[in-house]
């Protein structure tokens, strides 16, 4: 073999090596049920499970993000629907470490959902996301059903959509 091959033959195993190591562990997998907790801006504790069997719909967002605002005053629009009643809404914060800034932007678009605080952006990670704003809706089962990354006009209503199709598919099980 020659002194080249050898090297593409290193730097294969190398990649094949790296690449293993560096998966995170802690990553939910696709068509698995998810669960996790967070801290609120309220200082209480959120925990995933104790909503399943409903349908879990979480907006993360970020401090700086200025798409993340019209998407937090449209969810909000969107959570006090009475067709919605059964959902939970609540945001994330995936910069919680600008709390003050938090606050602020939560004061001052009049949310009336819970605010979870995703520290380091875990869960945001663990989840695969890589950009906000990003909506994910969780069904009855605890599964992702719906990723939604980017925000326009479209948004809430395939989010809306989505979950009407939920509530069919339920009824339709039961």
């Amino acid at each position: 073999m020659r002194l080249s091959q050898y090297s593409l033959i290193f730097i294969f195993c190398f990649t094949a090596l790296l690449g293993g190591c560096c998966h995170d562990k802690d990553s939910f997998k696709k068509n698995e049920p998810v669960d996790f907790r967070l801290d609120t801006l309220s200082h209480d504790r959120f925990y995933l499970n104790q909503y399943r069997g409903k349908v879990v719909v979480l907006a993360f967002w970020a401090t700086w993000c200025i798409p993340c605002k019209s998407e937090l005053v449209e969810l909000k629009s969107f959570a006090s629907m009475p067709e919605f009643k059964n959902v939970f809404a609540a945001a994330v914060c995936t910069d919680p470490e600008n709390i003050d800034d938090a606050k602020t932007i939560i004061k001052t678009l009049a949310l009336d959902y819970p605010v979870l605080l995703d520290k380091q952006a875990k869960v945001f990670k663990q989840l695969g996301m890589s950009a906000v704003p990003t909506i994910i809706v969780i069904d009855q089962a605890s599964k992702i059903s719906l990723t939604r990354q980017g925000y326009d006009a479209g948004t809430i209503p395939q989010i809306k959509k989505h979950i009407e199709s939920l509530f069919v598919s339920d009824k339709n099980i039961q």
